[in-house]
């Protein structure tokens, strides 16, 4: 780790943040509401209530776990060569608690280590309820990849769709990366890789998001069709942060 910054006015969030200026990991968010897991330990998430914090979704062959004597702690997703479809999600079960209105910050550091083959694909990032089409999700912001290793970005808020929007980044099979989605303004929804702005071109309008359809879980799926397809994503941490109000 590099000498850490601290800026009081982070990416204009209004909240101070103090960051690895190397790597722009945002180490110790000072907003009203964080949520930060770093999976280590043998469940992936804190006990409350007799439940954990992070449910799996576990189709075929497919594997969802934490890795074992990881260094830092990371949580494997998994597709195997099988023929068949699979599925490997790790989310909240659907309890979706982060509520984009109040200018939520999506942050992770993770590797792909093998880039998704034949019809299997990787998204990361922010929805509503899952579903085993990503597509058919209707609330949805994440970064999504396949076998060429070209990082694509898309947005729907059930009415403004932005599918497949290219950032000119393309993915290194098992180089870790920070990967930012902000929501501080929800008409112009920005991501980041390594602290960079990418696809600024586009404007990823999620407006039109009210009520319930604000509240958002994270997300990280590996699904294929019927194939032969693999995948392996690795995620080193997961850091949330809002305002309250």
């Amino acid at each position: 780790m590099s000498k850490t910054y601290a800026k009081y006015n982070w990416f204009n969030t209004g909240f101070p943040v103090v960051y690895d200026k190397a790597t722009t990991e945002s180490i110790v968010p000072m907003f009203p509401v964080v949520f930060y897991d770093d999976f280590i330990g043998n469940a992936g998430g804190s006990v409350f209530d007799g439940t954990m914090v992070w449910a799996v979704v576990d189709v075929g062959d497919a594997t969802e776990a934490i890795v074992a004597n990881s260094s830092n702690g990371e949580f494997l997703l998994h597709l195997h060569v099988t023929s068949q479809d699979e599925d490997a999600v790790l989310y909240m079960g659907d309890n979706r608690n982060f509520d984009v209105s109040k200018g939520v910050v999506f942050e992770t550091r993770l590797s792909i280590d093998t880039l998704p083959t034949l019809t299997a694909e990787a998204v990361w990032g922010m929805c509503g309820d899952h579903n085993l089409a990503n597509d058919s999700i209707t609330e949805s912001v994440w970064f999504k990849l396949d076998g060429s290793g070209a990082l694509l970005v898309e947005t729907n808020d059930t009415t403004n769709d932005n599918d497949d929007i290219a950032t000119g980044i393309t993915i290194v099979a098992g180089t870790e990366y920070v990967f930012r989605i902000d929501f501080s303004t929800l008409a112009d929804v920005k991501f980041y890789v390594d602290g960079v702005r990418v696809a600024p071109a586009t404007t990823f309008d999620m407006s039109n998001l009210t009520g319930a359809e604000l509240i958002l879980q994270p997300y990280f799926d590996l699904d294929k069709t019927g194939d032969a397809g693999l995948g392996d994503m690795v995620i080193d941490y997961v850091r949330i942060f809002s305002d309250r109000v």
